[in-house]
C-alpha cells in the first residue's frame, strides 16, 4: 500500500499526459502513457529506470507544449503568462516525481538483480 501511495504522483502525471496526447489525437502514445504505470508490477531496477525516463519525457513534452503555446498566444496578442505558469508547474511536478523513485524505500523494494 505504501508503494501505491508513493506512485500516485507518477500515475497522476501519466494520466495527465495521456489526456494531453488524446487532445492532440495521438492515440498510440496516449495508450502507452496510460499503460506505463503497470511497469511498477515488476520488481526490478529496470522498472524504476523506465519510470524515471518516462517522467523526464513527460516533463520535456510539457515544456515543449508550453513554449509552442506561448509563441501562438504572443502572435495572437493574447495573455500567455497564466498558461505558462500552469504548464511550468505541471512540468516541475513531473520532474519532482523522479525523486520519489530515488528514495531508500523504493531502492529496497526494487533491488538490483
Amino acid at each position: 500500500m505504501k508503494l501505491f501511495i508513493k506512485a500516485i504522483p507518477f500515475i497522476f502525471c501519466s494520466l495527465l499526459i495521456a489526456a494531453h496526447l488524446f487532445r492532440a489525437n495521438m492515440i498510440i502514445l496516449m495508450s502507452i502513457s496510460i499503460l506505463i504505470p503497470l511497469i511498477l508490477i515488476w520488481k526490478n531496477r529496470i522498472s524504476i529506470i523506465t519510470v524515471q525516463i518516462a517522467l523526464i519525457i513527460y516533463g520535456i513534452e510539457w515544456i515543449r507544449s508550453m513554449l509552442n503555446l506561448i509563441s501562438i498566444r504572443i502572435e495572437a496578442g493574447e495573455n500567455w503568462l497564466r498558461m505558462a505558469i500552469i504548464l511550468g508547474v505541471v512540468a516541475l511536478l513531473n520532474f519532482a516525481s523522479i525523486f520519489i523513485f530515488r528514495s531508500r524505500y523504493i531502492k529496497e523494494k526494487y533491488p538490483k538483480k
